[in-house]
C-alpha cells in the first residue's frame, strides 16, 4: 500500500456520473492477484456493493475480481458506476458500511469487525470530500449499528481525522490498524474461545 502513488489509481474523466474511472484502481488490483478471478482465490472473498437502481446490498462472489473491488469503491460522485451483467453497482458502503453480515453468509464463524466510520460531530463540514464523507456517514449509521451488533469484535483504529483520500497518511493509519489490533488481542483470544467452547458443547 505504501508503493502506490495517487497517479496509480486516479483515471480522470469528463461525466456527471464521476470525475474518476476507476479502471487504474481495477487494473491494479488484478496485477496483484495475478489475474486471478474471484473464484480462483485461495482464500474466500466477497465484494459488497450497492445496486444503484434497487438500492440492494449485494455481495459479488465470482467473476474479475478489479472489476468487483473498484466496484465496491465507487464512491456516487467520485467514481462512475460499474455495470457488471447489466446491472450498475456503486460503494458497498452505502448499504453495508463494515460487511459484517455479508461475511455471516458466506460461512465466517468469527467476525472482527474495524469500524472506521466518524460519527456526525455537529461542526461544519470544509471541502468537497469532507461534505461528502459526513453525507455518507450520516446515512449509513443506522445500517453501520446492526452490522455491528453481529460482529463478536470490533476494533475502532483512531482514524477520524484522515480522510478517505488523504495518501499521505496512509502510514499513520496502517501503523495505527496495527496498534488496535494488538491491543484487541486478548479480545479477539477470548471470544475464539468462547465460539470454540460453544461448538464443543454443540457436539
Amino acid at each position: 500500500a505504501l508503493r502506490i502513488n495517487e497517479s496509480d489509481l486516479r483515471d480522470f474523466t469528463f461525466s456527471t456520473s464521476g470525475f474518476l474511472k476507476g479502471e487504474k484502481l481495477a487494473a491494479m488490483v488484478n496485477q496483484q492477484v495475478d489475474g486471478k478471478k474471484i473464484e480462483q482465490l485461495s482464500r474466500r472473498f466477497g465484494a459488497v456493493v450497492t445496486d444503484l437502481d434497487s438500492g440492494a446490498r449485494v455481495v459479488l462472489k465470482s467473476g474479475d475480481t478489479g472489476t468487483a473491488v473498484r466496484a465496491s469503491a465507487a464512491i456516487p460522485n467520485v467514481f462512475q458506476p460499474v455495470t457488471i451483467n447489466g446491472r450498475r453497482y456503486v460503494d458497498g458502503g452505502l448499504t453495508s458500511p463494515v460487511p459484517v453480515i455479508a461475511a455471516r453468509e458466506m460461512g465466517a464463524d468469527i467476525v472482527i469487525a474495524v469500524d472506521i466510520s466518524a460519527k456526525p460531530t455537529g461542526k461544519s463540514a470544509l471541502g468537497f470530500l469532507s461534505l461528502l464523507d459526513q453525507s455518507l456517514n450520516i446515512m449509513s449509521q443506522a445500517a453501520l449499528t446492526q452490522e455491528l451488533k453481529q460482529a463478536n469484535v470490533t476494533l475502532r483504529p483512531r482514524v477520524l481525522h484522515i480522510g478517505s483520500a488523504d495518501f499521505d497518511e496512509r502510514g499513520a493509519a496502517m501503523l495505527e490498524g496495527e496498534k488496535v489490533a494488538r491491543e484487541g488481542l486478548p479480545v479477539i483470544r477470548q471470544a475464539i474461545e468462547r465460539w470454540a467452547t460453544a461448538r464443543s458443547a454443540a457436539k
